[in-house]
């Protein structure tokens, strides 16, 4: 007798064929699967995302305040004073709105002045100073005074000691 006839006589005749064990049919398991690690990468990266949020310290406005007078202080010797002048003004005023919740941003320097002398939040040094720091700037921006480097510096330093909340001759510094 042949070989193969022997295998066939060993096999039983009650085999049955292949027996497809899926659930489902393999396009749909395909899909679900992409679909549960599609929600397990969303997951993961919201994680991370609420983690990276959640270790992030907010700045107070002080520390935007003083970084921004920090970089403006790089760029003094540099700058125009006219446009050198709005933007220190404009630090000290979003600083002095956000700090202490003074409308400095949209009032002129005098209704400014006016409403920070009502206030108890200026002695009368610290007033002095912001009567300085804005009598400078807005002669720079205004009656476009003559100013060089050396007044862009002493603008920042003004504007740093009043928010820092020191009160030195800032031309000494």
């Amino acid at each position: 007798m042949p070989p193969t006839n022997a295998v066939a006589d060993l096999l039983p005749h009650e085999i049955a064929g292949p027996f497809d064990y899926w659930p489902y049919p393999v396009p749909f398991m395909i899909a679900a699967g992409t679909f549960v690690l599609v929600l397990l990468a969303l997951a993961v990266w919201g994680f991370m995302v609420w983690r990276r949020r959640a270790s992030r310290r907010v700045l107070t406005a002080r520390e935007t305040a003083m970084a921004a007078l920090a970089q403006a202080r790089v760029s003094a010797a540099d700058a125009a004073p006219y446009l050198f002048s709005i933007e220190v003004c404009d630090v000290l005023r979003r600083f002095l709105g956000a700090e202490h919740r003074l409308p400095a941003s949209t009032q002129t320097s005098y209704e400014f002045l006016q409403t920070a002398q009502a206030s108890t939040l200026f002695d009368a040094d610290r007033l002095a100073h912001l009567v300085e720091f804005l009598d400078k700037a807005d002669a720079i921006k205004f009656a476009r005074a003559a100013a060089n480097a050396g007044d862009n510096i002493e603008l920042v330093d003004l504007a740093e000691n009043l928010v820092k909340g020191e009160i030195s001759d800032a031309r000494s510094s």
